[in-house]
C-alpha cells in the first residue's frame, strides 16, 4: 500500500476511531487494522469511500455514511 493511503487511514482513524472508521467503510475492524499495518492492500474503491467519509467529517456531518 502506498504511504499516502496509509497516512489517510491513520489520520481518519485518529479523527473517528478505528471501530467507527471500519463501520463507515463497511469492513471488519481486523481488515482495517491490516490495511493500516500494511499487511493487506486497500482496494482503490475503498480509497474513494474513505475520501467520501473524510469529506463528510470535514463538512461537520458525523452521521452514518450511506
Amino acid at each position: 500500500m502506498t504511504a499516502a493511503k496509509k497516512n489517510l487511514l491513520e489520520r481518519a482513524s485518529t479523527l473517528l476511531g478505528r471501530e467507527e472508521l471500519a463501520r463507515r467503510l463497511g469492513v471488519p475492524a481486523q481488515l482495517l487494522e491490516a490495511w493500516i499495518a500494511g499487511d493487506a492492500t486497500m482496494p482503490d474503491g475503498q480509497l474513494m469511500r474513505l475520501a467520501r467519509v473524510l469529506d463528510r467529517v470535514a463538512r461537520g456531518d458525523r452521521g452514518e455514511w450511506q
